[in-house]
């Protein structure tokens, strides 16, 4: 399976604001703003919101229309987002309130009208999910919520995917893994793609990949060779008196030297609504000596708790179903070296409160991740990376599922580098199947955090409307160093 990506071929500066500045990479897949902030929070606010102020409009406009897709009049959509703001404010970190309020004035300083209020929505849509969109409107909305409760039922599952390898399975020993954003496709977002490249004077410098206006991360990595990934996972205990996850994952970003101080970061937010999470840390300062020590971790996280999984974890190992003759059916795919994750979760406590895959948590399912596919990530996307692994571990071929096609050829074993991290990363992005839902692989990224390099790629569309998942457009590669230089 060949994956197109290409570096930048030029690029030109073409805005700056005090020390900040905006450039434009262009390559043979188009072009892709790069948008540099530095110094204090309020420094980095007005900076970006004067920088990209006109690309922010533009995304706060769709953010906002993604909800009066669904028949919710704008008076409502403002009203349901702002008293879940509410809820979720306590719990921002004040450096993130500052540097809104700071967007905001560098926004409008630019001449367009972004509100602090329009990031605090912004932000909030993304700890939202859509498996409690009827209780979440009936909460915040009250009796003007019913005649919308009916077109709003049922539930879309968006199947992120995530993985980090290392060790004896790579070249060089060196750490890759990737971050796949499943999510709403088709909403014109990609026009305002942006690379965000931060150098706070309080933290670590580090770039995000994403789109304009988003505050937080939705993936990134930092110059300690720190990345993040984020996958979504309905739970049935989904809260938003927590830090939204976006706004967590700067704080891995910006705050964490190593593995330990990402674990400690994640493990004491006060979490909201079902996510998992991976944190892979790629030691490049101790690459070629002794000390040199790729980790990963991954997490499984609702309102109700936090468990945290290593490389071939005792957790993962004992992970079963339990059948409804009694029979334990174990489902656990534990990997040394390797750590992976889609929705299902693994841990006894956050699998007991899963409504993804089949989680028992829902009264209406069974607790079985062994379902068909069209809706299910173990077998769509977990047991798939595990199975990528293990091919090139062995040499064997491989072939994807769910479209019958042969991904990896039979071959002697072969260790996994950046074409192998891209071939599982572009194999599990979900493709034309999940079309028909608006559901597929919208932005993808591979880390080389080792090298503190980067692939990443936008679902696009043509000159003649034809609709690309990210994969399939190309990716591009960037070195952190050279972002920084």
């Amino acid at each position: 399976m060949a994956v197109t990506w290409v570096k930048p071929t030029g690029k030109h500066i073409v805005g700056r604001a005090g020390e900040g500045y905006l450039e434009v990479c262009a390559s043979p897949l188009g072009e892709l703003p790069v948008v540099h902030v530095s110094g204090d929070r309020e420094e980095m606010g007005i900076q970006y919101g004067a920088l990209v102020a006109n690309r922010i409009r533009r995304n706060v406009d769709r953010s906002l229309a993604l909800f009066a897709g669904l028949g919710l009049p704008e008076e409502l959509v403002f009203r349901l987002l702002d008293n879940a703001w509410k809820r979720l404010e306590p719990h921002v970190p004040e450096r993130y309130l500052r540097e809104m309020a700071a967007i905001s004035r560098g926004a409008r300083a630019a001449g367009f009208p972004v509100a602090v209020e329009d990031l605090q929505r912004v932000t909030t849509v993304t700890n939202l999910d859509m498996y409690k969109r009827e209780e979440r409107l009936a909460e915040f909305l009250g009796e003007d919520a019913l005649p919308y409760l009916e077109q709003m039922k049922g539930q879309r599952a968006m199947s992120c995917t995530m993985l980090a390898v290392w060790g004896s399975r790579t070249v060089d020993g060196k750490m890759f893994a990737h971050r796949n954003l499943d999510w709403i496709s088709q909403t014109g977002m990609h026009e305002d793609r942006l690379i965000t490249v931060y150098r706070p004077e309080d933290g670590c410098a580090f770039a995000t990949m994403g789109y304009a206006g988003i505050t937080g991360a939705l993936a990134g990595m930092n110059e300690n060779g720190i990345s993040f990934s984020e996958v979504g996972a309905f739970s049935v205990r989904e809260e938003l008196d927590g830090t939204p996850w976006t706004l967590m994952a700067r704080q891995v970003l910006e705050d964490a030297g190593c593995l330990e101080d990402a674990v400690a970061i994640v493990e004491n937010a006060k979490h909201t609504i079902g996510y998992n999470y991976l944190v892979a840390d790629g030691a490049p300062a101790h690459f070629g000596a002794p000390s040199f020590r790729p980790r990963a971790a991954a997490f499984e996280t609702n309102f109700a708790c936090c468990e945290t999984f290593y490389e071939n974890d005792d957790k993962e190992h004992a992970a079963a179903w339990i059948a409804s003759n009694g029979r334990s059916v174990p489902y656990g795919l534990p990997l040394c070296e390797a750590v992976v994750r889609a929705d299902t979760a693994f841990g006894k406590r956050s699998r007991a409160l899963q409504a993804t895959d089949n989680g028992p948590g829902e009264p209406a399912n069974d607790g079985s991740p062994f379902k068909e596919f069209l809706g299910n990530t173990y077998l769509e996307c977990h047991r798939p990376m595990h199975d990528m692994i293990r091919a090139y571990e062995t040499g064997g071929e491989y072939v994807y599922p769910l479209r019958g096609r042969k991904v990896i050829e039979a071959c002697a074993p072969r260790k996994i580098g950046r074409e192998e991290a891209l071939t599982i990363a572009a194999t599990v992005a979900h493709n034309t199947e999940k079309l028909s839902m608006s559901d597929w692989n919208v932005m993808s990224v591979v880390y080389a955090p080792t090298d503190l390099e980067f692939w990443v790629s936008y679902e696009s569309r043509d000159a003649e409307g034809t609709w690309k998942n990210a994969p399939d457009s190309g990716y591009w590669h960037f070195s952190l160093k050279d972002l920084m230089a």
